[in-house]
C-alpha cells in the first residue's frame, strides 16, 4: 500500500509518495513538482493549478488564489479584511458568517466557500497521485501549520471529506519536515543515550515557523515550536512593489494601484526579481513591456539597496 501525503501550501503544493523505501516528491502533468495553490474559473471550464496560474492577470477577478488563510475564520475576522485588501477577486460574508468566496463560472455568479476551493485544488493533487501511482487514491495525510486551530484544522478535514480523501492524520509542516530528516539519518544516538538536538526553521510564503525537535533511533520528539503567521516571503515582494510603485509614479506618471493587472504583474516580476537577489549582489534590472496605458517601464534593485 503506498501512503500518499499533500502538502497544501499558502502558494505551492506538493504531493509526496512513500514507497520502495524512501520518500518521492511526484511532478504533475507540467513535469514540475511543486503545483501553484491557484483555481481560475471560466466561461467553458475551471482550471486548476499551473494552468490557473497562468491566467492570472487575464482573469484577474474570477482566479482564486491565496486562500489558505481563510479556513475556519469568520468574515468580519480582522485577517479576512486584511487579507481581503490584497485580493483581486471579492470575498464576501456567507449565510453562516463565513468567508465565501464569489466569481463569475460558466457565465453565471457563484460563491464559493474556502472548503469547496480547496477542495478543488485536493481533486487536482489526488489525480496527481493516482496518474502516477496508476491506481486510485483514497488515503492520504495533509500537512497544515503549527499554528492551525482546531476550527482551520476541521476545515481543512471537510476539503478532503468533499474530495471524498479520507484523512489519516493531518500533520504539522514542522513534524513532517523533523521526520523527513530523521528517517534516513543513520547517526543518530541509541535510544538509551543523550538525543541530538536539531533546530529547523521554514520561511514560507506567508508564515515563519520554527521547531527544536530530539532525535534518537527510532524516536522523534518535538521539544518546542514558535512561529510567526504574519511574517513571509510575500512580505518581501510587497516592500519591492511598494517601491516600485512609487517611483514608477514619479518616474513615468502611472498609478500602479489603480489598474489590479498592472499591480498583478508588478508582483510577478518583483518575485522573480527578490530569487534573483537571493543568489545575485549585483545590481539588477526590472524590466516590464507594455505596463499601462502602452509604456514600458524600467528599474534596477540591489541586494544592498532592498536592505
Amino acid at each position: 500500500m503506498s501512503v500518499v501525503g499533500f502538502d497544501l501550501g499558502f502558494q505551492n503544493c506538493h504531493v509526496a509518495i512513500a514507497r520502495a523505501g524512501g520518500i518521492e516528491t511526484v511532478a504533475n502533468e507540467f513535469s514540475d513538482r511543486c503545483t501553484p495553490a491557484v483555481v481560475s474559473f471560466g466561461t467553458k471550464n475551471r482550471t486548476i493549478g499551473v494552468a490557473a496560474k497562468n491566467q492570472l492577470i487575464t482573469n484577474a477577478t474570477n482566479t482564486v488564489y491565496n486562500f489558505k488563510k481563510l479556513h475556519g475564520r469568520a468574515f468580519k475576522d480582522p485577517l479576512v479584511q486584511r487579507e481581503k485588501t490584497k485580493l483581486a477577486y471579492e470575498l464576501v460574508q456567507t449565510d453562516s458568517g463565513g468567508v465565501g468566496l464569489r466569481v463569475m463560472y460558466m457565465d453565471e455568479p457563484h460563491i464559493f466557500s474556502v472548503e469547496q476551493i480547496t477542495a478543488m485544488l485536493l481533486t487536482k493533487l489526488k489525480e496527481t497521485a493516482e496518474s502516477n501511482l496508476k491506481k486510485p487514491v483514497t488515503d492520504c495525510v495533509i500537512s497544515v501549520p503549527s499554528f492551525f486551530t482546531d476550527a482551520e484544522r476541521r476545515s481543512v478535514l471537510d476539503s478532503a471529506q468533499i474530495v471524498g480523501l479520507n484523512c489519516l492524520k493531518l500533520m504539522n509542516d514542522m513534524t513532517a519536515v523533523a521526520l523527513n530528516y530523521g528517517i534516513y539519518k543513520q547517526d543518530l544516538p541509541a535510544p538509551e543515550e543523550k538525543p541530538k538536538i536539531v533546530v529547523f526553521a521554514d520561511m514560507g510564503h506567508s508564515s515563519f515557523q520554527i521547531s527544536a525537535c530530539a532525535f534518537n533511533k527510532g524516536k522523534l520528539k518535538v521539544l518546542g515550536t514558535a512561529f510567526d503567521p504574519y511574517l513571509g516571503g510575500r512580505d518581501f515582494d510587497e516592500k519591492l512593489v511598494d517601491h516600485f510603485c512609487t517611483e514608477f509614479k514619479s518616474k513615468y506618471k502611472l498609478d500602479v494601484k489603480s489598474k489590479i493587472r498592472a499591480l498583478l504583474r508588478l508582483y510577478q516580476e518583483c518575485e522573480k526579481l527578490k530569487k534573483l537577489m537571493s543568489s545575485n549582489s549585483t545590481d539588477l534590472p526590472l524590466n516590464i513591456e507594455c505596463f499601462m496605458n502602452d509604456i514600458d517601464v524600467s528599474a534596477r534593485m540591489s541586494r544592498c539597496a532592498f536592505r
